[in-house]
């Protein structure tokens, strides 16, 4: 019998498209997915939603979104999209997932099984507070929350957030920028720009804490904006990089600065000059901003624009002065990522030999700086740097101790097993140390190691950590959390269970910070599907924002995981007869 035409062209099976674009990188995946008729789809579904890495995340939470918001694309096949949003909801659970990134993926999942998003009502009428803590409190809260809710609820709540940037208090015209600034990625183009002006305008406020925010708020609106208003603010700020009062100039560094990762190449480009001009003003203060623009600046360029400013840089590493060598070796720290390995091995020496320098902050800054080349260094490179910086932390400077243990934390997978003992007993000591102050830097240096160590080692610490959250120092309370947090995807969920039971009643105290640190990790163990836990508070003692966040957010998640549970007993396995009605 002879194959006919149509035979030839006949579509691939299921598993040869899948095993074909399982050798296709993310972009191409995408690619095939929108040029490509519903069978590449399904398979490019396929091969997608069983990667695990991070960098995978938002490409699935776009493509499941698109098949939430247009169920035709796969046929109205809600077991289909079921099945995907439970390996979704798997992604879910990689630990290096943000608080924000959760939340989008909850928003999600709540879309596809119609799961109302938490309500805020209460939380926003917190806006009109007279006493300025319970205001500041609110916004914090809804910048926690703004990644979960719907579109239509976050334009509502753009007035009253935007009214807060006049407010009398500087805490909370600094707290609405903030809140403004998380609301951004989700809003519309036209929504957006009602409030350029209003923030532009903050750039001029008395409190270097709102101009500030007002930066960060510019630089996360950046890549949404037009080009004629960003074009208009590039130029703003060019132009005051000649201004003859310098705190002008020192300004418009700093907003170059915090708006370098929205823009494009180009526009940087053409910034490299006037800012490296200023590297030579009379002012020190615009000489340093010019040096972390140029920091900023550097990791976006393309590797030709930077052999300039790496030869400056470079050719200041021993500089007389301390000060110089010091914002020499923190701008070739933050230009780390972009540089070529061969570069970053010239660079290795220059940062060891300043190890032993007599001015200790050029040592703590040697330190970071091999920190920050550490990941791009090969191995055998590395495992010369172990002596040398464990050497440091006995440092006179607890500064530079801390920056000697952060330093080997980075390089932990390499240490040998009598350094890396060395080391967690070096931190183990600083946990009940009765300077805050050095317990508090080994709880940040335990942090930044955790997902290095071992499950057992890291049970022996919890205890440790955890004693600190008896502190009355509210710095060394929020540093307890923050580690326990990282330690969090490797505890038991009876531990889990006893942890939260203890500080859930820190969300009353009268400490704002307080309030602050306990709601955000509470915020953060919930948004974890996997550890199922719901946070029972009574609705007669919700008295502050933070309470009611996590009531709100706690019955939202609860809702959410049991769908989940339902379904996954609900739905039979996929049947391979029932593939073809998804084509």
């Amino acid at each position: 019998m002879t194959n006919t035409l149509t035979d030839f062209f006949s579509p691939l099976p299921q598993e040869i498209l899948v095993r074909i674009y399982s050798n296709l990188g993310l972009k191409d995946l995408l690619s095939v997915w929108h040029t490509g008729g519903k069978a590449q789809q399904r398979a490019v579904e396929t091969v997608l939603f069983a990667k695990d890495g991070v960098e995978f995340y938002p490409s699935q939470i776009k493509i499941l979104t698109l098949l939430a918001n247009a169920r035709s694309i796969c046929n109205s096949d809600n077991n289909y999209l079921h099945d995907l949003a439970k390996q979704f909801a798997e992604k879910m659970k990689n630990p290096r997932l943000s608080l924000s990134e959760r939340l989008r993926g909850l928003k999600l999942l709540g879309t596809i099984w119609h799961v109302p998003p938490p309500d805020i009502t209460a939380i926003v009428s917190k806006l009109n507070d007279q006493d300025p803590e319970a205001c500041q409190a609110a916004l914090y809260c809804l910048t926690d929350i703004v990644s979960a809710l719907e579109e239509k609820t976050l334009a509502a709540v753009v007035e009253p957030v935007s009214n807060k940037l006049n407010d009398e208090y500087e805490n909370v015209r600094e707290e609405a920028l903030h809140c403004l600034a998380a609301m951004i990625p989700a809003l519309e183009k036209k929504i957006l720009a009602t409030f350029v002006e209003p923030v532009k305008n903050k750039l001029n406020d008395q409190d270097p804490d709102v101009r500030q925010a007002a930066l960060d708020c510019l630089a996360a609106m950046a890549p949404a904006l037009e080009k004629e208003t960003l074009a208009t603010l590039i130029e703003l700020f060019k132009k005051f990089l000649n201004h003859k009062d310098p705190s002008f100039c020192q300004g418009a560094l700093d907003c170059i600065a915090a708006m370098a990762p929205g823009l494009k190449k180009e526009t940087l480009a053409t910034l490299v000059k006037p800012v490296t001009n200023k590297l030579n003003a009379q002012e020190w203060q615009v000489r340093k901003a010019a040096l972390i623009c140029l920091a900023a600046i550097a990791p976006i360029l393309d590797k030709e624009a930077l052999i300039n400013p790496v030869e400056f840089f470079k050719n200041n590493l021993n500089h007389e002065d301390p000060d110089i060598c010091r914002a020499a070796l923190n701008c070739l720290a933050a230009m780390a990522p972009a540089l070529e390995k061969k570069i970053l091995a010239t660079l290795f020496e220059f940062f060891k030999n300043n190890l032993n320098h007599q001015d200790s902050q050029v040592r703590e800054a040697a330190l970071n700086s091999l920190a920050a080349i550490a990941p791009a260094s090969d191995k055998k490179t590395l495992v010369t740097l172990i002596g040398p910086v464990r050497n440091k932390l006995e440092d006179e400077d607890e500064d530079v101790s801390q920056a000697a243990l952060k330093c080997l934390a980075t390089i932990a997978s390499i240490l040998d097993e009598e350094t890396l003992t060395a080391l967690i007993e070096s931190i183990r000591n600083r946990l009940g140390d009765k300077d805050p102050d050095v317990c508090e830097a080994g709880l940040h240096c335990l942090a930044c190691m955790t997902t290095a160590l071992e499950k057992e080692t890291l049970i022996t610490l919890v205890e440790p950590v955890k004693n600190n959250l008896n502190s009355q120092d509210r710095d060394l309370y929020q540093a307890a959390l923050h580690c326990l947090s990282t330690m969090a995807p490797t505890l038991e969920r009876e531990t889990l269970v006893i942890l939260v039971e203890s500080i859930t009643k820190k969300l009353n105290d009268p400490d704002l910070y307080v309030r602050r640190a306990t709601c955000h990790f509470l915020f953060f163990l919930l948004a974890n599907l996997d550890n199922n836990l719901k946070i029972e508070i009574d609705s007669a003692s919700l008295n502050t924002s933070e309470l009611l966040l996590i009531h709100a957010v706690s019955g939202w998640i609860s809702q959410i995981h049991q769908v989940l549970t339902q379904a996954e007993v609900a739905m039979q396995p996929e049947q391979e007869n029932l593939q073809m009605n998804r084509f």
